[in-house]
């Protein structure tokens, strides 16, 4: 066979590149392997032949010299190829790569994101990065983004490569293509000779250099849409390269710079198809929205991964969401998933149908990637929270020494499972940890995150339902320990909860503060999401929920209700309660009013027209107006005791108690409405006295919390030992 029917068959079969050694039969690469056809085998005068053919006689000399030289071919068909000669043990050979015709480049064909990159590519200015390891497809892509601005721009557009790896034909834009080592020897050196040819768009095959760098954000700061590659594994880390090329001096500028410009970083890899019919694409994008362009111009890795991983609303994805959407959709199988992605404990996780952090509210909008799967025999977080699930409980407990264990209607109930070692409580908790909350929980020794499960109710029809947990991870005796608290996906009904009428007598109200308060675990959270809901069922309000972690989710009925996230959505109660007067609220919720910052900042709010809801963590109504004041330095008390009785509407403390028959729990209500004679005592300063208001008030709708145990003992609900002990912690606290 004649080389020149070898190159048209390379071509033809669509092979990425020919090798041709003397005394051996040609070899093709396709899909990334390389093998040999036919036996015929290549003889060394045809080599020798078709390379003096190819390159001119002063050449012939370097290539003695050096033992290699790279040209270009052309067939009589107009087929055009990249060659490398070069001598080998065996004699002369080649290797010739197919240039192809740029205009079958498609997005959609290619698996790309269409509607992203052609956003992206429909801008005037500025960069977009394609980043990859070699052979991860970064020319192809770049010759696609070319291909779709030739067809749907008129422009004029100048490539610098090395080498040409597509022919791109005059189709709407003028397409002018230069190749390094034949017009110019660097890509440097040839973009700046491309700036003084009117360009609307300039292809840099690779930013290697920082002179490159350079010329490149300066083009597209001044109105010019700069494509090129840099070689790197993902998004991120394309960032740090480009800036780590310059010294420290410089690479602040160098970062804002590139920040400024920005309009996305695409990170890709190939992934070997399932049906065998070649690779698959899977794409992360990091697009330029202010807050990337911003964590770009400060240097801040670590946010700036956060930020992608959160902006899937904006567009972005992540690597191992794009993996695991191949997966999902077929494209690619588990085995090539695993060995694509770099956060295989992430990658699991989805696969259980869980996602951490902000991405835990996907599924609650019909976007739930996967369900549980029964093949999976190992014990492991997904299967522990779905024991906790169906068995009813409110935690799970996992601690090193002990085998997990359940809290059902209040009692602690060991799971006859092995006992944890420090090493599997550890594993457990990665297992659900971003990179960066991971990063965290090092560094602070503890974290809190929110979880969401989708778990197959029915094997029969395969009905999934979605449930989220509450995720605390700390460590103690040198080991993690871990508890997550099951959310129920229903908000119950104040009825359902046996909450007291006078405390939805305080949701009517349209301004003031209600606090519920207790002890962990009694249910504040719960009755709090009640009450919201009966707002929200019954009048039109604009509420604004700010929670450590959102525990459950509310759905606009009457209202329209925003919940926001402490670390995913704010950096803090204070900050996001100062801005939530400015968000037009009608009705605010306070997850937990931990400082004195939080809780200034909410009296504020109460004081300007605002019903504020709020929790605390003390053991009874009138402990705290103490806690709240003695919060505060004491030159400022009196000022907050001023504050404090013009606005509290009634302080709710409650317990849950297990029910005589063991099957559930009870809440008791202590309630301290806010009459003006309970504001006269706390304006006073005289709290010593709330507890005999207590006692005095029911015809106002108070109650102590002894009057509620007793209520409920009467009414059977619980048993007499239960309702003792409960009264003597409560005298115990009680210091009126």
């Amino acid at each position: 066979m004649e080389i020149s029917d070898l190159l048209h068959y390379a071509m033809e079969s669509a092979a990425s590149d020919l090798f041709v050694s003397a005394g051996k039969p040609p070899a093709f690469r396709r899909s990334r392997q390389v093998a040999p056809e036919g036996e015929e085998i290549i003889a060394e005068q045809a080599i020798d032949a078709f390379r003096k053919q190819c390159i001119p006689p002063q050449a012939e000399q370097e290539y003695r010299t050096r033992g290699s030289y790279d040209s270009a071919y052309t067939l009589p068909t107009g087929e055009r190829f990249r060659l490398n000669f070069l001598e080998s043990l065996t004699g002369p050979a080649f290797v010739a790569r197919p240039v192809y015709p740029g205009e079958a480049l498609f997005f959609e064909e290619l698996g790309l994101p269409a509607a992203t990159f052609t956003e992206m590519c429909s801008q005037k200015s500025g960069i977009i990065v394609v980043v990859g390891s070699t052979g991860s497809g970064k020319s192809t892509t770049l010759a696609a983004m070319v291909n779709y601005i030739n067809h749907n721009f008129s422009k004029h557009i100048i490539t610098i490569e090395d080498p040409v790896e597509f022919i791109h034909s005059d189709i709407n834009c003028l397409v002018t293509q230069r190749e390094l080592n034949s017009s110019m020897t660097s890509f440097s050196e040839a973009l700046r000779a491309a700036m003084r040819e009117s360009p609307d768009v300039i292809v840099i095959g690779e930013m290697r250099d920082m002179e490159t760098v350079q010329v490149a954000l300066s083009a597209a700061m001044t109105g010019h849409l700069v494509i090129t590659t840099v070689h790197t594994g993902d998004a991120v880390q394309a960032v740090e390269r480009i800036v780590d090329l310059y010294p420290e001096e410089q690479r602040l500028q160098i970062a804002s710079d590139l920040g400024s410009a920005l309009i996305g970083i695409v990170a890709q890899r190939l992934i070997p198809r399932i049906d065998g019919q070649g690779m698959h694409p899977a794409i992360e994008i990091l697009l330029g929205t202010p807050t990337v362009k911003k964590l770009v111009g400060d240097r801040d890795m670590r946010s700036l991964a956060e930020a992608l991983k959160r902006g899937s609303s904006s567009g972005m994805m992540t690597f191992t969401r794009a993996i695991f959407r191949l997966y999902k959709e077929g494209y690619i199988s588990l085995d090539a998933a695993n060995e694509a992605v770099t956060n295989r404990d992430e990658f699991q996780l989805m696969l259980k149908g869980m996602d951490s952090g902000v991405d835990s509210f996907a599924s609650q909008y019909g976007s739930a990637e996967d369900a549980e799967d029964p093949d999976i025999q190992f014990i492991d977080m997904s299967r522990l929270l779905k024991t906790a699930v169906k068995t009813g409980a409110s935690d799970l407990l996992l601690s090193a020494g002990s085998s997990p264990v359940l809290r059902i209607h209040g009692e602690l109930r060991p799971l006859d499972l092995p006992v944890l070692a420090g090493l599997d409580t550890a594993r457990l908790l990665n297992s659900v940890l971003s990179p960066v909350q991971r990063v965290d929980f090092e560094e602070n020794r503890e974290v809190d995150l929110a979880l969401s499960i989708s778990l197959v109710m029915n094997q029969e029809t395969g009905e999934t339902e979605n449930w989220r947990f509450r995720v605390n991870g700390f460590h103690q005796r040198g080991t993690v320990g871990i508890v997550c608290r099951v959310i129920v996906s229903k908000i119950p009904k104040p009825e359902d909860l046996n909450l007291p009428p006078q405390i939805l007598q305080l949701t009517s109200k349209q301004q003031g503060l209600i606090l519920i308060t207790g002890p962990t675990g009694s249910g504040k959270s719960t009755s709090l999401a009640s009450m919201i809901d009966f707002i929200n069922r019954n009048r039109a309000e604009h509420i604004i929920t700010i929670e450590d972690p959102i525990e459950y989710v509310h759905k606009n009925i009457m209202s329209l209700l925003e919940q926001r996230e402490v670390h995913s959505d704010t950096h803090s109660f204070s900050a996001a309660l100062k801005y939530a007067l400015r968000e037009d609220p009608d009705v605010i919720l306070v997850g937990e009013m931990r400082d004195t910052e939080t809780i200034a900042a909410a009296l504020t709010a109460a004081e300007t027209g605002h019903l504020v809801f709020g929790t605390l963590h003390t053991n009874s109504a009138p402990q705290t107006i103490d806690r709240i004041i003695d919060s505060f330095p004491s030159h400022q008390q009196n000022q907050i005791k001023l504050q404090l009785a013009s606005v509290v509407l009634g302080i709710v403390s409650q317990r849950l108690l297990p029910t005589i028959d063991g099957k559930g729990r009870v809440a008791a209500f202590e309630i301290l409405v806010g009459t003006p004679p309970v504001q006269a005592l706390i304006r006073e300063g005289k709290t010593a006295m709330l507890q005999s208001m207590l006692e005095t008030g029911a015809k106002d709708g108070m109650i102590t919390m002894q009057k509620s145990l007793e209520r409920l003992y009467g009414e059977g609900k619980i048993s007499l030992e239960e309702m003792q002990s409960y009264m003597l912690d409560y005298k115990a606290d009680d210091a009126y």
